[in-house]
């Protein structure tokens, strides 16, 4: 049994050492980089301004979804809502047939302008958020429901807001410069 651990460590250190390394072995070892997937050409959101690349506009919610969708399935693994008000979201995958949607992340009580988030490398061609909370939402004294026998708490909604929405998935080298292409 240890002759053949053996004999597998010295055939790896060969290969890892001779510059005979196959492809597989240096797409291991090649780091990978996140791409933001929205500012490519031919994603719709929502709002533009949440996908302008500039964190100093501001694009607000319809309702309280955000939806966007990229041109081609992707695998996506991590999203980023920069500047914004949101407290709590669900954040849902499209998934393949029409109207099928996953929930794939929930935030809850958050305190930051920015929400990043990993996913497990969701391959889809759009996200939603459905927003139900916001620090702009003004809670106000409860009315009497005659129908519940208790009194109902009113919340006058804010507007859901967000600077810049991204979405991230991997891209190696090759891939890279062929995006950074589309991009201009």
């Amino acid at each position: 049994m240890h002759r053949y651990l053996f004999t597998l460590i010295v055939f790896c250190a060969v290969v890892l050492f001779s510059g005979c390394q196959s492809q597989v072995l240096q797409m291991l070892i090649e780091p990978q980089e996140f791409y933001n997937y929205a500012v490519t050409e031919g994603v719709t959101c929502t709002s533009p301004e949440m996908i302008d690349g500039d964190v100093n506009t501001r694009g607000y919610a319809q309702g309280r979804w955000i939806h966007l969708t990229l041109p081609t399935r992707k695998a996506i693994h991590r999203i980023a809502i920069r500047s914004t008000n949101i407290i709590n979201a669900m954040i849902y995958q499209k998934l393949d047939g029409e109207g099928r949607w996953q929930a794939i992340q929930q935030i809850q009580n958050n305190e930051s302008p920015v929400i990043e988030t990993r996913v497990n490398g969701i391959v889809t061609n759009a996200i939603r958020i459905y927003i139900s909370g916001t620090t702009d939402d003004e809670k106000r004294a409860g009315q009497y429901d005659p129908r519940r026998g208790a009194i109902v708490p009113q919340i006058k909604l804010g507007r859901a807001f967000v600077h810049e929405l991204e979405v991230y998935g991997f891209v190696s080298k090759e891939n890279k410069d062929a995006s950074l292409k589309e991009v201009k």
